[in-house]
């Protein structure tokens, strides 16, 4: 296991966390941080799913743990229980419970990498799941080495070796019977599907580790792309139709970033033909995208909060400046008698804009700007008691508009929020 401690030499840490179940892998990686004598600690999750096996496994880290003065962190819940209660796939919801205590493992240590024992075989299997699910290149990619804080330095070791190792070491460790049930898919492509594929073709996982390479370089190639196609589509908050006849695998872990599921794509790309005010629905996610909404050549990304908010503040200036910003409005302090606020939802009032001779609704200003529809009742306009002085980023009205040999004029400036 010389090769691995290569890998380790890599990436020093402070301290590492070693997640360990009590299965050969993770009996190898601790033993292998102990021989090296490497700052670690270990980690474990009880889910209490296999009875009394499940308290054997808990129990013979920890005893290892105390024998050789390792810190162990212990997570131990129902998991059986809350799911009866709760809902969930069984093996998405443990994956979740053991991260998210992983996160607070390094909560206050940001330095410590935490060390998992996923090997080579791992990472096959990984690659038909992601395969079946169709997860994209990100996912055909299969696990990093290093990534957000997590460590796989066996990812090039078979799962052969590793037992041999521990039988050539005598480790100890103890095997989890729900790996020989099929009904878990993992499980099922370990044990039915791979075995299939070596019959047709006894190289099939060589050949599987030489396309997933292929499929990590182009991914680190795609990455940067996505990454900044993403950024730009999110700050402007509508993504360009036009960007729609990108490469459809760039499209994919642009999407991804922005926490839109790869099964949208079809519906997504169905709106840019569509009618105005279409939409395709989104999953709830933590950026608060909700839906994608089609208006003239642009699909606008819709959250929670309100599509447009303004601030404004008030100064008395001398002059009127060469030009004029729909951002700002210079007023007659003569004819603010009130005060002045912004209001929502008075589509169907109207005023005659600057530079304009007839009257017109706002919902009919606002469309002549080019504002999408589901904007237009969430867009503010500025009053005085009842009388309406202009639309922020749009008109100033025209019975507004001062003469240019005032005094002074009262300058609202409009900040978007």
């Amino acid at each position: 296991m010389n090769k691995v401690y290569e890998i380790i030499s890599k990436h020093p840490a402070p301290h590492y966390i070693l997640a360990c179940s009590a299965g050969v892998d993770s009996m190898v990686l601790f033993h292998t941080f102990l021989a090296h004598q490497l700052p670690f600690s270990v980690a474990h999750v009880n889910y209490k799913l296999r009875g009394e096996d499940s308290e054997a496994d808990a129990r013979m880290i920890r005893e290892l743990c105390m024998l050789h003065h390792i810190p162990f962190h212990e997570r131990t819940l129902d998991l059986g229980e809350q799911l009866t209660l709760e809902g969930g796939n069984l093996q998405q919801e443990a994956r979740t419970i053991r991260y998210d205590f992983f996160k607070e493992l390094v909560s206050e240590a940001p330095d410590v990498l935490i060390v998992t024992a996923h090997h080579q075989d791992d990472q096959i299997e990984t690659f038909f799941l992601h395969l079946f699910r169709n997860s994209g290149l990100a996912g055909l990619a299969g696990m990093h080495e290093l990534r957000g804080g997590i460590f796989r330095p066996f990812l090039t070791i078979p799962k052969s070796k590793i037992i041999a190792y521990a039988q050539a070491h005598g480790i100890r460790w103890r095997e989890d019977q729900s790996n020989a049930d099929s009904k878990y898919q993992r499980n099922a492509i370990r044990l039915d599907v791979i075995p299939s594929l070596e019959k047709l073709n006894p190289s099939i996982k060589e050949q599987v580790l030489i396309l997933q390479n292929a499929c990590y370089q182009s991914y680190l190639e795609v990455f940067e792309q996505a990454k900044a196609l993403s950024v730009q589509w999110k700050n402007q908050g509508f993504i360009p139709i036009k960007d729609l006849a990108k490469d459809l695998t760039l499209l994919v872990e642009a999407f991804k970033m922005l926490e839109i599921e790869p099964r949208l794509i079809t519906s997504i790309m169905q709106l840019a033909d569509a009618e105005n005010n279409k939409r395709v629905h989104l999953a709830h996610n933590s950026l608060g995208y909700q839906e994608l909404i089609k208006f003239k050549d642009k699909l606008y990304l819709i959250n929670d909060t309100p599509c447009i908010d303004f601030s404004f503040s008030l100064a008395l200036v001398d002059s009127l400046p060469a030009q004029f910003s729909t951002l700002t409005f210079y007023l007659d302090p003569n004819q603010v008698k009130g005060e002045l606020k912004l209001f929502r939802g008075k589509l169907t009032e109207s005023f005659v804009p600057v530079g304009m001779n007839g009257a017109k609704t706002v919902n009919a200003i606002l469309k002549d700007h080019g504002i999408p529809a589901f904007q237009r009742l969430d867009w503010p306009v500025l009053c005085i008691d009842d009388q309406l002085i202009g639309i922020p980023g749009v008109s100033l009205n025209r019975a507004f508009s001062p003469k240019p040999s005032l005094p002074s004029y009262l300058k609202v400036t409009f900040t978007a929020c």
